[in-house]
């Protein structure tokens, strides 16, 4: 018996999903392909803090890594990721949407 990749074991998954479902999971996953890929005539890539490439700000996605303020203690915590990408709003119009990603390990290369 031949072990199923994860996409294939992810595919199962998703089979019950709906197709709004799909559609926003196509989005983020374009946001995220658009995140990592080098752009054409860039001499010097921009990376994050933590290492991770930055995507081009206009295109379909980025990482943005966020400090979050607590106003009580005048502390800052992170930095968390974010998924930044563009895709159909509530509204039904295209715009600039994000997804949590999980804060930064600590002298993290990703």
């Amino acid at each position: 018996m031949t072990k199923q990749s994860k996409s294939a074991r992810l595919i199962q998954q998703l089979q019950d999903w709906s197709d709004e479902e799909l559609g926003e999971l196509t989005e983020m996953i374009q946001g995220l392909l658009e995140s990592r890929r080098e752009q054409p005539g860039e001499k010097v890539k921009e990376t994050r803090e933590d290492g991770s490439s930055l995507g081009k700000h206009g295109g379909r996605g980025h990482i943005e890594l966020k400090m979050i303020p607590d106003s009580k203690t005048g502390k800052t915590y992170g930095p968390y990721r974010y998924l930044r990408y563009w895709g159909t709003t509530k509204k039904g119009k295209l715009g600039l949407k994000s997804v949590y990603m999980g804060k930064v390990a600590p002298n993290s290369q990703d």
